[in-house]
């Protein structure tokens, strides 16, 4: 393949070619897939994880079993609610960012 153009030229233009791509599905299809699913849903479950171990540390005769987890289900839900919204708004800050890069 033979370029013409610096090194940051060509790296410039083929993001500006994958953005191009991307925009094509629209605003909402890039919020939900790499806001919410890409970075609010791992986080949430990652959060999640975390909350539950830190309680079992805490209380080491506590045992791994649904009726044990059930008393937990108001803060798994709202961890995963918080980090659902933080990723929404993640990625809709992402989009207008690249917009305002690019020049859409």
């Amino acid at each position: 393949m033979t370029t013409t153009g610096t090194s940051p030229e060509i790296v410039t233009q083929r993001a500006h070619a994958r953005w191009t791509r991307t925009r094509a599905a629209g605003r909402a299809a890039f919020v939900w897939r790499y806001g919410v699913v890409g970075w609010g849903l791992p986080a949430g479950l990652v959060s999640v994880a975390y909350h539950l171990v830190r309680l079992h540390a805490g209380d080491p005769g506590m045992r791994w079993t649904v009726a044990a987890v059930r008393p937990l289900w108001v803060s798994i839900a709202g961890l995963l609610v918080v980090c659902g919204v933080v990723g929404y708004l993640l990625g809709a800050w992402l989009w207008d960012f690249c917009e305002a890069r690019f020049g859409h």
